[in-house]
């Protein structure tokens, strides 16, 4: 069962590209929305945010709400 040597190197040279396609963060796992995502520590951190400011809504929910000022929202008819 041994490999003809054309094969090896044809094997050798495909995983040579996959791993260069890592390092330089053009792999396909990374062109997806969610790989991209991911990756950046931007949003990543934006993500934390806007979860905390949403649990923070969920928790004055109970709260009496405030109302807005006058000439802010259009009238309601």
């Amino acid at each position: 069962m041994s490999r003809n040597p054309k094969g090896k190197e044809v094997t050798k040279r495909a995983v040579l590209a996959e791993l260069e396609r890592l390092r330089q963060g053009r792999h396909a796992r990374y062109q997806t929305l969610v790989g991209r995502f991911a990756r950046c520590p931007e949003l990543l951190s934006a993500a934390v945010l806007f979860a905390a400011a949403v649990n923070a809504s969920a928790r004055t929910n109970n709260r009496t709400p405030v109302d807005a000022p006058p000439g802010w929202l259009p009238p309601v008819s």
